[in-house]
């Protein structure tokens, strides 16, 4: 038997493509593998009898038994593809697909090729994919569930450069790359220099042209130290690496120093384990790390970075999963990952929480409280049977259809290694719980309307509290959809359930409904399209109780685009402060969107005397108002509130965005004068700093001077007042 292994040729659709075809090849030959030389050409006008002599002479010398790694795409066309593959079969020999590019996720009019493409892919024994990502979407895609995998991993950058200084820590960034491609280069406003090996010079700010250099001339320049940058050109190639390695990550660390890479990229868990660079969200915060990191924690890196090197130099990878795929072909002991069966704790990952209650329509909501690193969770039901498994870390609900009220679950959370998939905390089994509700402690107000799609969820999250002394109160405001019919079903079945019909008078308006029937020692408000997890409100009262404070306060994510992210945060830790420390250290300088009500918990007789007004945003005029006369604050920082634009309409949001500058500066003036003119007397000082700093903040963002003629209004009308 022997092992073929294609190569790419000729003229070709871009340097990397035939770059990463030849040096596998290459690694290959050198562990015994022969090569079938594929010519780039325009092969659409080909007729059946031409290609057929042109792939009889590919695999002239191939016999049957043999086996043959195709490193595709050949950019010759799908057909060609298809017609190669073909005939290595029809000749008796064993295939292995080598996936270098996945044509349908590399551009939005290429995905019509992707059932065509599984269907090629189907026709191998092994494939050998370029992430775990990948393998999941083509598993979820059509590929067959008998079908065998490799997972690559990195490309490797063999070289036979001998590499004698360490890098030294620069504060510099370093892009290898066409910088014509990337927009952000031209935008880099950054006090970190950019360092683009590239033929097009580039207008950002601090940014140094080093000019097109030969691959070794750029791993020695790159070794002299600072950093490399692994990025995006557009949202949509960001999204490709996910699924797909690029050979930049491997030219920086060949070269021996860390990297910075974004968030999500198919190779992170491979960095971050192997501790080989940055993780970041953003350029700034690429820029920032750069700029606080110290020398022993760049030595760190670097140390880090030369021992996994040595695999990409010697050309590791492509050995191992070449290896590994022959084996493949011939073993029938191992074929598509199991799900895990074992639990292993890693120390800190556990479930506080888990309950399952009855939700709307006959179905049932499970809920958790998880705390610790996933990449997901995997619920089962008690027969063993998988029933939901999701890859959102942040997911803590889950409607549960067509069960029974008395199944059970088990939910797992996993993280993801080179190997396959790790549990590292599961739950005891789940059943239906019954009530716990005792007495009112805590009040939730939820006002809600046309809320039919999403209200469940939030008051399933709100019955799976861990608080048993937990009041919730909805304000069905004159909702014209079924709502109400929702919102009655509720209240029929849970005792701690009341629900308020009214005519609809708006937000404000509700809330007030609803605080005006609470009858709990403290308030808390959620809205329609919110959701918390399962011990937020028993970790508030906690808080206060412990702290003896009037209010307690936790971070928001925002949902956007099935994507989280810190909406509200404040950059301390679990603790107290008084109403003046916790204001002037922290929500004057960041209020921005922790004008918000929904993510605190309140002293009921701080807010029954001081109700909404009817105005809007009421939040922005309420929340300073209300904060002004608490004594302390406490922040919670270990449990957070979600706020979830992806699931309601927001038309109230929508109105406000389309309104005039003018009726939204009218509208922001009543907010801002109704907590100069209603707040704590004793306060007004820091009332008006926080006036300031929002009014002159939007004069020049919205660049429209009245906001900042209506500060020099209340500086001169209010000063006396102080």
């Amino acid at each position: 038997m022997n092992v073929y292994i294609t190569r790419l040729n000729g003229t070709y659709i871009s340097d990397t493509a035939q770059h990463v075809q030849k040096q596998t090849a290459e690694i290959a030959y050198q562990i015994g593998c022969r090569e079938l030389g594929i010519y780039r050409y325009n092969a659409d006008p080909e007729n059946f009898e031409s290609r057929m002599s042109r792939l009889d002479g590919i695999i002239a010398g191939l016999s049957a038994g043999d086996i043959v790694i195709c490193q595709l795409p050949t950019w010759n066309g799908l057909g060609f593809d298809r017609s190669l593959i073909e005939h290595i079969r029809a000749y008796g020999g064993h295939v292995i697909i080598f996936i270098h590019d996945f044509e349908p996720l590399m551009q939005e009019g290429w995905r019509n090729k992707l059932r065509e493409t599984i269907e090629l892919y189907n026709q191998a024994e092994v494939l050998i994919v370029a992430s775990y990502a990948l393998r999941d979407f083509l598993l979820k895609n059509g590929i067959k569930e008998n079908m065998k995998f490799v997972v690559q991993e990195i490309w490797d950058y063999p070289t036979d450069i001998a590499f004698i200084d360490k890098p030294v820590l620069k504060k510099e960034i370093y892009f290898a790359g066409d910088a014509g491609k990337f927009k952000f280069i031209n935008q880099w406003d950054y006090d970190i220099p950019l360092n683009t090996f590239s033929w097009i010079s580039c207008a950002g700010k601090n940014v140094r042209n080093m000019g097109w250099v030969n691959p070794s001339r750029l791993l020695i320049e790159l070794a002299k130290g600072g950093f490399g940058l692994v990025w995006y050109g557009d949202e949509y190639w960001h999204h490709y690496m996910k699924y797909n390695n690029t050979t930049k990550l491997s030219t920086y660390l060949a070269a021996g120093i860390p990297v910075i890479v974004p968030q999500g990229i198919s190779n992170q868990y491979l960095i971050e384990d192997n501790h080989l660079g940055f993780i970041v969200d953003s350029l700034d915060e690429a820029a920032e790390r750069v700029r606080n990191i110290t020398e022993d924690e760049y030595r760190e890196y670097v140390e880090h970075v030369e021992k996994f090197a040595v695999l990409l130099r010697g050309g590791y990878f492509a050995r191992k999963l070449i290896t590994e795929a022959v084996h493949l072909v011939f073993r029938e002991d191992t074929v598509k990952e199991p799900l895990p069966t074992l639990t292993y704790n890693l120390g800190g990952a556990v479930f506080f929480t888990a309950v399952l209650n009855e939700s709307y329509g006959g179905n049932l909501a499970l809920s958790w409280d998880y705390k610790g690193s996933t990449d997901g969770f995997l619920i089962y039901n008690m027969s063993g049977e998988l029933i939901e498994e999701t890859e959102n870390k942040y997911q803590h609900y889950l409607l549960i259809k067509d069960h029974k009220r008395e199944d059970g679950f088990i939910i797992k959370a996993y993280i993801k290694t080179q190997r396959g998939r790790l549990v590292v905390a599961e739950t005891e089994p789940v059943y239906l719980r019954e009530s716990l509700y005792k007495t009112s402690v805590v009040s939730l107000v939820i006002p809600a309307y046309n809320a039919e799609n999403y209200v469940i969820r939030s008051i399933d999250s709100a019955l799976a509290q861990s608080f048993s002394n937990l009041e919730i109160i909805i304000v069905n405001d004159g909702s014209s959809d079924g709502t109400a019919k929702i919102l009655d079903w509720y209240a029929e079945k849970y005792p701690n359930v009341i629900v308020i019909h009214q005519e609809n008078h708006g937000v404000p308006a509700a809330r007030n409904a609803g605080i005006l029937q609470t009858s709990g020692e403290y308030i808390s408000f959620l809205d329609s399209d919110g959701i918390i997890y399962p011990g937020n409100i028993e970790r508030m009262y906690n808080a206060i109780k412990k702290n003896d404070c009037d209010i307690a306060i936790t971070p928001i994510y925002e949902i956007n685009q099935l994507k989280y992210k810190i909406l509200v945060q404040y950059a301390m830790e679990n603790n107290a402060l008084t109403f003046d420390e916790f204001f002037k250290q922290h929500y004057i300088r960041e209020c921005g969107y922790g004008t918000v009500v929904i993510n605190k918990l309140y002293k009921s007789a701080l807010v029954k005397t001081r109700l909404f007004p009817i105005l809007l945003p009421e939040d922005e005029a309420w929340t300073p108002y209300i904060l002004s006369y608490a004594e302390r604050i406490c922040y919670v920082g270990d449990c957070f509130y979600e706020y979830d634009r992806t699931v309601s309409n927001s038309s109230l949001a929508k109105k406000m965005v389309n309104e005039t500058v003018e009726n939204k500066f009218m509208s922001y003036k009543k907010a801002v004068m109704f907590y100069l003119q209603n707040g704590n007397p004793q306060k007004l000082k820091l009332l008006k700093e926080l006036a300031k700093r929002r009014l002159l903040e939007k004069r020049k963002y919205l660049a429209y001077d009245e906001y900042g003629k209506l500060w020099d209004e209340i500086d001169s009308s209010f000063k006396c007042m102080e």
